[in-house]
């Protein structure tokens, strides 16, 4: 057989292979992965499993990944938050800024209107006319007839004229700096429809300019207060129904009717003018008479029911017990949120037992601590007995501030009842300290024991008052009863924080350590003290 060529790449004849170890060819690298793997297989077989310090070390080194990938979160989070925090901060910037911006644009806008208003106004001229004296009499007029009318049309036009101009009629009437509408009438009240016929066009004017004086309310400050007030004043249907259209809306703080009246629809029309205002503050009704008991109803109602009323001032307006059915009306309300309530010369509390079942009332009332600051009482028909209920109401009171029961029936024994149960009772410390101390009340002769308006210290002016009266004639340790000796440290600091809080050059008033000398020298409790030393 013949062989075939040594290079053709294919086996001898005789079935020889050649094998070149130095070969790195695909045969060759399989031999040594081969080998390798049973190498490896032997290693790992002599190695055994790993030993706990291996697995510790291993354990440590994942927990210190962990640890750091933590870290690096941690770190984003924190600067976003920081960048959240400056977002934040840029957003609260813009915010004010856009507030500051609204507010300007408020004003600016309150200000336009309110010179449209005057430009509207520049060339108006009061239309309705005014006659005079002489004219009036010309038309059988009465010399009464003929000054009510005059006066009152002479009135509504001043009015009015300023209204178109944008200003108040009336400032510095009540208060400093206030403004407001004062009309104020003529008594004499002629009532006539000849009168009305004459007065009307002039009340239609005021109503007119009044209907659009709105804008001349937006341009005041805050601390302005705004008042219109009807004295003597006598409207017809018509009349009323253009003022009560008028006053719609009408930011007034303060509300008064003072005199005689006569509204057409009475007081129902006063309740409704009342809900049709809810910027009204103050409420004052003085000597209008002829008030009933739906009357009442209608107007305790609107009292109670106003969301901004704080003030009620009802001035010499009822008798024959109508005072008194007012008072229970305005009590009987789950919400109370005057501040102030002044009935002076109501003949209230006027005696019997409807009288006394209104007072055991109030001082029910004064007792759940209401929000009331200001109770006026003056020139009624209180007695002793009605001194002593409000006396224990007030002993639980700590927001009503001052109490006038000035020229009532009230003996010096029911005011000083009033005072010693009230404001001072110094039969102890314990009573002393539990009295009132926000409340100054004003009788036939004036109380003022609570003469700070930090209660604590009216409170400690008391006590400190009853201890330097008791060391005059060493009679402090008497009262200690059966005090612990072991609070002798709070006693003494108490002393001495009352005379801090005493220092007003009070002659009654004894030096600290005058009252510590006497604890110390006469209470029996500290000898032992001394020998224990």
């Amino acid at each position: 057989m013949k062989k075939r060529k040594a290079n053709d790449g294919r086996a001898t004849t005789d079935g020889a292979h050649d094998v070149d170890t130095g070969n790195t060819n695909d045969g060759g690298g399989f031999l040594s992965s081969w080998v390798g793997y049973f190498s490896r297989r032997r290693d790992d077989a002599s190695a055994g499993p790993p030993s706990n310090e291996q697995l510790i070390h291993q354990s440590l080194s994942q927990m210190n990944n962990i640890m750091m990938r933590m870290e690096e979160k941690l770190s984003t989070v924190s600067n976003t938050v920081v960048t959240l925090e400056s977002r934040c901060e840029q957003l609260e910037e813009k915010c004010s800024s856009l507030e500051t911006i609204l507010e300007s644009t408020s004003r600016t806008n309150k200000t336009l209107k309110y010179h449209e208003m005057l430009i509207r106004n520049q060339n108006w001229e009061y239309p309705a006319p005014v006659r005079t004296n002489d004219e009036l009499a010309r038309a059988d007029y009465d010399d009464e007839e003929t000054n009510y009318i005059y006066g009152t049309s002479q009135m509504l036009k001043r009015s009015t004229e300023a209204l178109r101009r944008g200003d108040f009629p009336s400032q510095n009437v009540f208060a400093r700096g206030d403004k407001g509408i004062y009309l104020y009438i003529d008594e004499g009240f002629p009532s006539d429809d000849c009168i009305n016929d004459e007065l009307s066009p002039h009340w239609r004017e005021f109503a007119a300019a009044l209907k659009h004086f709105k804008p001349a309310f937006d341009v005041l400050s805050d601390d302005y207060e705004t008042f219109i007030t009807f004295q003597n004043a006598q409207l017809n249907r018509e009349t009323t129904q253009l003022i009560k259209e008028a006053l719609i809306n009408t930011p007034f703080n303060r509300f008064l009717f003072q005199y005689s009246y006569d509204f057409h629809g009475g007081m129902s029309t006063i309740a409704e003018m009342m809900g049709n205002n809810k910027c009204l503050q103050k409420l004052e009704l003085h000597k209008i008479q002829d008030m009933d008991r739906n009357d009442i109803t209608e107007l305790s109602s609107a009292i109670n029911n106003h969301p901004c009323l704080v003030g009620v001032n009802i001035n010499e307006c009822f008798s024959d017990g109508l005072g008194d059915y007012m008072l229970q009306s305005l009590l009987r309300t789950d919400e109370w949120k005057l501040e102030i309530l002044s009935m002076p010369d109501n003949h209230l509390l006027g005696g019997g037992v409807e009288s006394l079942n209104v007072c055991t009332q109030l001082s029910d009332f004064l007792a759940t601590n209401p929000r009331l600051k200001r109770l006026n009482l003056n020139d009624n028909i209180l007695n002793d007995s009605n001194a002593v209920l409000i006396a224990n109401a007030l002993r639980s009171n700590t927001t009503l501030t001052d109490l006038y029961i000035c020229r009532n029936r009230m003996s010096e024994v029911g005011a000083t009842t009033l005072y010693r149960r009230a404001l001072c009772d110094a039969s102890s410390l314990n009573s002393l300290a539990d009295s009132n101390h926000t409340c100054s009340i004003e009788s036939f002769q004036i109380l003022e024991e609570n003469r700070s308006e930090a209660r604590e210290i009216n409170r400690a002016q008391k006590l400190y008052g009853l201890l330097s009266l008791r060391n005059i004639v060493q009679t402090n340790v008497q009262y200690f009863g059966e005090i612990d000796v072991n609070l002798l440290p709070h006693i003494l600091e108490v002393v001495q924080k009352y005379a801090i809080a005493s220092m007003d050059g009070d002659k009654h008033h004894v030096k600290a350590l005058s009252i510590v000398y006497e604890v110390m020298r006469r209470w029996e409790k500290v000898s032992p003290l001394y020998k224990l030393g």
